[in-house]
């Protein structure tokens, strides 16, 4: 009798991180970016952001973007997405999966890092 673990159905789109590339890993939590012609387009849109994903928790976290209104948003929260205006209210929300975010001032970080900066130095006017 074969007893193969199955593994979990990844999450959906926008959440599934085989759609990124791993560009960080931060206690856990693995920072994943869209890599060429993704990156163009999400990032001329307005649409830019990254992705946290905890793998041993199957817990994905967009940074605020267009693409979620301004908010954060975690997948799967109460079997979906759920959105959170702040640090605090994100954390509350995977609060359920009992694994910690990191830091408010490393999430900070890597927003201003992989956000903030790439878009600014792709901006003109900031050049």
């Amino acid at each position: 009798m074969n007893l193969a673990i199955l593994e979990p159905p990844p999450p959906p789109p926008p959440h599934d991180p085989r759609e990124r590339d791993l560009a960080l890993t931060l206690e856990g939590w693995e920072v994943r970016v869209f890599g060429d012609r993704q990156f163009e387009y999400f990032a001329t849109r307005g649409f830019w952001h990254v992705q946290l994903w905890h793998p041993r928790a199957g817990v994905s976290i967009l940074t605020p973007s267009r693409l979620t209104r301004g908010f954060y948003e975690a997948f799967p929260v109460a079997g979906w997405k759920g959105q959170a205006p702040d640090y605090e209210h994100l954390a509350t929300l995977v609060r359920e999966h009992r694994v910690a975010l990191p830091s408010k001032a490393a999430l900070l970080r890597i927003e201003r890092a992989f956000v903030d900066d790439v878009v600014h130095a792709r901006d003109p006017m900031f050049s």
